[in-house]
């Protein structure tokens, strides 16, 4: 039989318990880092896992809280396709009532750093939900005046692992519910949504997923069917509601004073409550020392918007050889963009009513003239912006200011830089001189259209899912459809 002294095991066991909560001391403060130096993200994770339905008490409240989980929503495709799913598929889940579950977006299709291994081995980018949007989607509130018990908020893919076991978990044969609910090309945008919410409201079991698939892909995200769910989805908390990150606030913050001339501009939003104590470094808002995200609150889409700019998306990259493809095949302006399509405005003369379509000009052919909306020159780039600014003045409103959210060439965009100047613009700025940390750099595609959203007038890329989504949540924040343009 083993004997053993009480005092030596007591000292073991303190001594355990330091060694233990030494190492768990040194892992937070130096966080394993990523072999391709991607940035981590532990702020936002932490800042997740913290939302109020992330805790047990919203375990075991009564009745039991509902939730939808599409693991394949547009599994493989860029941000904004990946965006604009998310944001529909919160909709539905709201129209349930259950809770929309979120997930990381792996950046494989554009990734915003090197993601290879010495070895060949790819190990792409995974950034977090809240890194984009700490609205609805990202799990915020979806209004005040809301029961969450009854309508809960959206949750974690970490979260639904847990609240959520497998044998619990009722799963959803996409093409065998295409059948029973009769949904085919043909059935229209509205019976489409109402079939699948009469499907989801009636199920009882609190957690539902489609593993082969979601309810609207992206054939549908397509279609001009899909604004046929507008005057539901256009008036959703998912998008009143809709607010850009902590993060992105702070890049925001940092970098106001490239979008107005406003001698005192920054907006009571953006302002961070962080203090720095004495002895630090001043320059705490800088990228080498930026202000803890915790100290932001999520941006408001639907705050004031920046008097005086006009943003600008001006696609360039992939979209020389993209634009070509969309001409050729006779492609029409993406989702939201439709909204000002004669066609649109003749057979639902209730939505939006934007003033910019894909018009062909006579004499012209539709491929020309789709890619010229397209691939615009930055001669016509700076034409348009002039007519627009000439335009606007009857409204009351005087542009002065030029954000151009691009990823073309540094030597093609300080051309156009010039451009913009030489045609009388008192602050001209671009993507590029935008000064992000790397986590920032990781969502600059977010980072420019959270501007493009608050400016006061926009010009956008009919074809591109990017400004699609600008639109959308311009219309759903309080923009008026007359301040939003295509090229």
């Amino acid at each position: 039989m083993l004997h053993f002294k009480p005092r030596i095991f007591y000292r073991a066991t303190v001594c355990a318990c330091l060694a233990l909560f030494f190492l768990w001391r040194w892992v937070i403060l130096h966080p394993v880092q990523d072999p391709l130096g991607h940035p981590t993200f532990s702020d936002i994770r932490e800042y997740e896992r913290g939302l109020p339905q992330h805790s047990r008490q919203a375990v075991f409240t009564k009745p039991r809280r509902r939730y939808l989980y599409l693991p394949g929503e547009a599994s493989g495709s860029g941000w904004n396709n990946a965006f604009q799913a998310a944001l529909l598929n919160t909709h539905l889940a709201y129209l349930t009532n259950r809770g929309y579950v979120f997930r990381d977006f792996v950046a494989s299709a554009h990734p915003p750093f090197p993601d290879t291994l010495p070895n060949g081995d790819r190990r792409p980018l995974s950034i977090p939900m809240n890194a984009f949007t700490s609205g609805p989607t990202g799990g915020g509130q979806l209004g005040d005046d809301l029961d969450e018990q009854l309508t809960p908020r959206a949750i974690s893919k970490e979260w639904w692992n847990k609240v959520c076991p497998a044998n619990e978990v009722v799963e959803i044969n996409l093409d065998e519910t295409l059948k029973e609910l009769n949904i085919t090309d043909d059935t229209s945008g509205l019976d489409r949504l109402t079939r699948w919410v009469d499907k989801f409201g009636k199920m009882e079991a609190p957690c539902v997923t489609i593993p082969n698939g979601e309810p609207f892909d992206w054939m549908f995200m397509g279609n001009p069917k899909i604004l046929e769910l507008w005057p539901s989805y256009g008036i959703s908390p998912v998008l009143t509601q809709f607010k850009w990150s902590p993060l992105i606030a702070r890049a925001l913050s940092r970098n106001y004073h490239l979008l107005t001339l406003d001698p005192h501009p920054l907006p009571p939003a953006l302002i961070s409550s962080y203090t720095p104590p004495r002895k630090e470094i001043p320059d705490l808002g800088s990228t080498s020392a930026p202000y803890p995200i915790s100290s932001f609150s999520p941006y408001p889409a639907a705050s004031s918007p920046i008097t005086g700019l006009l943003a600008l998306h001006v696609r360039r990259g992939d979209y020389a050889e993209h634009c070509r493809n969309l001409a050729s095949w006779g492609s029409g302006y993406n989702a939201w963009n439709t909204f000002g399509s004669p066609d649109v405005r003749a057979a639902h003369p209730t939505l939006p009513a934007l003033p910019d379509y894909l018009d062909v000009p006579d004499g012209m052919s539709h491929e020309d003239a789709a890619y010229a909306h397209c691939w615009p020159t930055a001669e016509s780039i700076v034409q348009r912006a002039r007519v627009v600014r000439k335009d606007s003045v009857s409204s009351g409103t005087q542009l002065r200011a030029v954000y151009i959210a691009t990823n073309g060439e540094p030597h093609w965009v300080a051309d156009l830089v010039r451009q913009f100047k030489a045609d009388g613009w008192e602050l001209v700025s671009t993507s590029l001189d935008m000064k992000l940390t790397r986590d920032e750099m990781a969502v600059a595609q977010a980072v420019d259209m959270s501007v493009l959203v608050a400016a006061e007038t926009f010009i956008g890329v009919g074809f591109s899912s990017l400004s699609s989504n600008v639109v959308q949540i311009r219309l759903a924040g309080g923009r008026k459809p007359e301040t939003t343009h295509f090229w």
